[in-house]
């Protein structure tokens, strides 16, 4: 979907699947012994990591210079990394000290953030 949507179509895939990621996280935060309650915020969140990660990865090979195209990729598994230990740090935290829901409400909180800015950044540039 990202390459054939054109020049906006890695951050709107990407949108997408932060948009998944939020309904999955939120989902998570209802507890619930129902299994379709249980089952649908897994199912969004396999949407989420199959949009997010191809359309980053998309968004690199169309971007970065041919020269620095692995370097690209490098960087942003040292990003992606980084930032997937701070937040499951920080969930872990706040699943240990409070509760799961407040776990998963902050990432909730964290996916709409970003959601709010890929589309700030979609209406404001040519991206």
């Amino acid at each position: 979907m990202a390459d054939r949507l054109g020049t906006r179509g890695p951050v709107a895939v990407l949108a997408a699947g932060v948009g998944a990621f939020a309904l999955a996280y939120a989902g998570f935060a209802v507890t619930t012994s129902a299994l379709i309650v249980l089952a649908l915020p897994f199912v969004a969140a396999g949407i989420g990591i199959g949009a997010a990660e191809t359309a980053e990865h998309a968004a690199v090979a169309a971007l970065a210079p041919a020269d620095l195209r692995g370097s690209a990729f490098g960087l942003l598994a040292a990003v992606q990394a980084v930032g997937n230990l701070a937040a499951s740090a920080a969930a872990g935290l706040l699943w240990t000290l409070a509760s799961p829901a407040a776990a998963f409400g902050y990432l909730t909180g964290w996916m709409l953030l970003a959601l709010a800015g890929l589309l700030t950044l979609t209406r404001t540039s040519n991206v």
